[in-house]
């Protein structure tokens, strides 16, 4: 009793702190950008694989960018890849702009976006890159916000926080709580105590020059994590790492609570090669589970329920706040501690294992920053 006591009073006390800082910089938010009349030339690289939910709608949101020169880049690895006729459709709706679409179905490394990137890389006209995933949709100013940041030389790269866009289902609407909820609240915080050395992959912007002094994508091939070696590398040469005021929102498409669980398993054991301590920290983000748990081995309901309670009380005030922030979809207050309770399930799980499913394959993460092909 007394050690599950002190197991949950530690827990509760993490869960707290984080929650305390949480609130302090989501209150915060983020500056706007401010309004500037530089617009450089833009390749746009979206690579592509299957075709997914809501595909037609994130590339056209892509290709009605207000920018004044635009070239996008779209790339698959397979002549039969099922995005391919989306593309090509959307590359009619749009005969005016500059688009090229690249398919190779070479690997430069394990990393099957990073592989993507390095074919289409040689089609890129311009200097400024803006890497952008293609189940990602952006408004119709992103772009000419997004890129701001580069025209101070010192900074060689750019990246956004990302939201969560839900299909109607269940899981889905789960999943897109994560995006929402925990991933930025955690990174304002993580930035509140150091300097930005990572990028989110759903949109990236680097200058080309940046791009070749950290060896080109080619030096990413088998990154566990390419936004996250993105960063690292550009942090590592000397360039600044900037976060966008304006933000994106990823589809989030999971069939089933089984897709959902190995999707974000995926991006945990990529977390955890790369920053296994934060990994393992990273239970006093979600410390409901865990508590309850705690609560069939001796910590006394008595003590445990108001704990329990006042937590959940304040992640659903979180909840409602960080809508007041961002462009978030509706709030959904029920599902916040189902999602929680999936935040430790996935946790329980992350460290049993080193492999991953990913584009088709079975993929293991390494130690540190790169993964391989399974045996």
């Amino acid at each position: 009793m007394l050690a599950s006591s002190l197991i949950g009073g530690a827990l509760a006390a993490g869960g707290f702190a984080y929650l305390g800082l949480a609130f302090r910089y989501v209150g915060r938010a983020l500056p706007p950008a401010a309004a500037t009349d530089w617009k450089p030339p833009v390749t746009v690289m979206v690579p592509a694989h299957g075709q997914t939910p809501r595909l037609e709608e994130c590339l056209r949101s892509i290709c009605s960018q207000d920018y004044p020169t635009l070239q996008v880049v779209f790339g698959l690895h397979a002549e039969d890849d099922p995005a391919r006729a989306v593309i090509e459709r959307i590359q009619a709706e749009f005969p005016n702009l500059d688009t090229t679409l690249v398919i190779n179905s070479r690997r430069a490394g394990s990393n099957p976006k990073n592989a993507n990137l390095a074919n289409m890389y040689p089609a890129a006209k311009y200097d400024i890159l803006a890497m952008i995933d293609s189940d990602v949709l952006i408004r119709p100013d992103f772009l000419a916000k997004f890129i701001q940041p580069l025209a101070n030389p010192a900074t060689g790269g750019v990246t956004a926080l990302y939201t969560g866009s839900p299909e109607p289902n269940l899981a889905s609407r789960v999943g897109a709580l994560f995006h929402c909820d925990w991933f930025i609240p955690s990174v304002l915080v993580d930035l509140a105590r150091r300097d930005m050395d990572i990028c989110y992959g759903a949109a990236i912007a680097v200058t080309r020059k940046a791009l070749t002094d950290i060896g080109g994508f080619e030096a990413m091939a088998d990154a566990v994590a390419q936004d996250f070696v993105f960063g690292y590398e550009l942090h590592r040469n000397g360039y600044r790492v900037e976060l966008s005021s304006s933000t994106v929102a990823t589809v989030v498409a999971e069939p089933s609570f089984s897709a959902l669980m190995s999707h974000e398993l995926r991006w945990n054991r990529a977390i955890r090669a790369i920053r296994p301590m934060e990994h393992f920290l990273s239970i006093f983000m979600s410390p409901l589970g865990p508590m309850l748990l705690l609560v069939l081995f001796g910590w006394p309901l008595w003590m445990a329920l108001p704990v329990i309670v006042l937590h959940i009380a304040l992640r659903i005030r979180l909840h409602h706040l960080l809508r007041e922030r961002f462009d978030l979809p509706p709030a959904e207050p029920l599902l916040v501690p189902l999602r929680e309770l999936v935040n430790f399930a996935i946790w329980l799980r992350t460290p049993l294992g080193r492999k991953v499913q990913w584009d088709g394959r079975v993929l293991v993460t390494g130690d540190g920053l790169r993964m391989k092909q399974a045996d």
